[in-house]
């Protein structure tokens, strides 16, 4: 509110003239006087309008969270969803909201399930209901556990892979004394070989299980043969899939376990 107090008064004085300006100098200071209170006026009712939103005046929106000394309502605290000390019911406990909630809702009591999967594809997903999730070394692999919370794998080589290579040897016939020149022996004694392990060449080209390859025949003038092969490791044998001749240079390679 502005100062109107130091807006100076006009009084008559003794020897004053006696002229309409001078006459109506008191009114026209007090009717300034009075705008000026009316412009402070104005804007202090502009603020109140602007802090009574939608309570319908300035004391119902202070009455909603504010005791008549002043003190936080408790039941403002409430509806504010504070915690713990300034709860009516005194119960120190985290309030949550409905989703949050529901979300709990969802564990089982006492849940110690895990699923596991291993591939990307979930065709190994295995799942522990109870009890304790055991890894354990295998004959290639050592685990191990670093303090706090690292666990590693050791990759070792097994005994089990340990193999001798065969190149370019010259398989048997089975049958020596009436050879058909199909069904053949790696080596001499039939060796069981490594599955998977056997490579056939004919000629210089080498032929496969799963897919039939033309041949050239050893002279120029022979014929080309489509050929592949069936293995029998265990047998140590191997089977082509037409004869060839007594002149077309057969080589194998493969490998034998050691263990």
């Amino acid at each position: 509110m502005p100062r109107i107090e130091l807006i100076p008064e006009v009084f008559y004085a003794a020897g004053d003239p006696i002229h309409w300006e001078i006459d109506n100098l008191p009114s026209k200071n007090i009717i300034t006087r009075q705008n000026l209170i009316n412009l402070a006026l104005d804007d202090v009712i502009e603020e109140m309008r602007d802090a009574i939103g939608t309570s319908g005046s300035v004391a119902n929106r202070l009455n909603q969270s504010l005791e008549p000394d002043g003190t936080l309502k408790d039941t403002a605290v409430d509806a504010a969803l504070h915690d713990i000390d300034n709860h009516t019911d005194g119960t120190a406990y985290v309030r949550m909201t409905i989703a949050q909630s529901a979300k709990v809702d969802l564990i089982a009591d006492e849940a110690t399930d895990l699923a596991l999967r291993v591939n990307s594809d979930g065709s190994s997903l295995l799942v522990f209901d109870t009890g304790t999730l055991k890894i354990e070394p295998s004959s290639t692999v050592t685990p191990s556990i670093e303090a706090p919370d690292i666990l590693k794998f050791n990759m070792t080589f097994p005994v089990s892979a340990a193999h001798e290579h065969n190149y370019g040897k010259t398989p048997v016939h089975v049958n020596l004394v009436t050879p058909d020149f199909i069904n053949y022996k790696v080596n001499s004694v039939a060796s069981e070989y490594v599955d998977k392990t056997l490579r056939v060449v004919i000629n210089g080209v080498r032929i496969f299980e799963d897919d039939d390859v033309y041949v050239p025949g050893a002279l120029v003038d022979d014929p080309w043969t489509l050929l592949q092969f069936d293995t029998d490791s265990t047998s140590g044998t191997f089977e082509l899939s037409a004869a060839i001749t007594d002149d077309d240079i057969i080589k194998v390679d493969y490998d034998i376990s050691l263990v």
